[in-house]
């Protein structure tokens, strides 16, 4: 079998495994989009999955421009056909990427252990949430205890405003959630009832330290 042939059937099955791995990788993001994000190698990956594509096409209008090509051609396409596939499979480097959401005007860095969610990326957001460690506040992708979720707000009623709760803590039939003001912003606590504190005055301040800290201070 001469190497043009070789070639040509690397890459359709090239395509076909990338084009299921690119489906794979595409449904985890969708259901666990910060563990994604966390991946150092994520771009890297991403544009190899893609790459027996245009490697092809560049091969086929050389293959027009130039017709017949020798061998050298074809044995640069297969190492590239193979580097595109190979790369992909590396191992997963922990990145430190953060995701950027913003309280009205104020921007907030968060890394991504914190599976930060259901905040804006652009000025003007009205709250997010973050998972955290139950009792020590960790990372939820850097612990195994149990997790509860912590959240931040321009207001009450997650940034829709009205007036403050009676009781700064509401136990439901299966959660208990609290709210309360400090400075400028409100603080949300979101659990179930065995796993919440029994001193809730100093695992408020524990809370609102943690958001506070994903606080951008912006120097001129």
């Amino acid at each position: 079998m001469r190497f043009s042939n070789f070639f040509w059937l690397a890459a359709l099955l090239s395509a076909i495994w990338n084009g299921w791995m690119f489906f794979n990788y595409s449904l985890n993001a969708a259901y666990f989009p910060m563990v994604a994000k966390g991946d150092a190698l994520r771009l890297v990956k991403e544009a190899a999955l893609l790459a027996p594509i245009p490697i092809a096409l560049v091969m086929f209008l050389f293959w027009l421009w130039r017709r017949p090509l020798n061998n050298r051609p074809y044995i640069v396409g297969l190492v590239l056909i193979g580097f595109a596939t190979l790369l992909p499979l590396l191992p997963r480097i922990e990145g430190n990427y953060r995701e950027t959401y913003w309280l009205a005007e104020t921007q907030h860095e968060i890394p991504w252990q914190y599976a930060p969610y259901s905040g804006s990326p652009e000025p003007g957001g009205k709250y997010f949430w973050v998972s955290v460690s139950f009792p020590g506040l960790e990372p939820r992708h850097k612990t195994r205890d149990r997790l509860i979720t912590v959240g931040k707000a321009v207001d009450f009623n997650s940034g829709k405003g009205g007036a403050a709760p009676k009781e700064i803590c509401t136990e439901h039939q299966t959660y208990t959630t609290c709210e309360w003001k400090r400075g400028e912003f409100v603080y949300m606590v979101s659990t179930i009832p065995e796993r919440f504190p029994s001193d809730i005055s100093a695992f408020m301040v524990e809370v609102a330290d943690l958001l506070d800290g994903f606080e951008v201070t912006k120097t001129d």
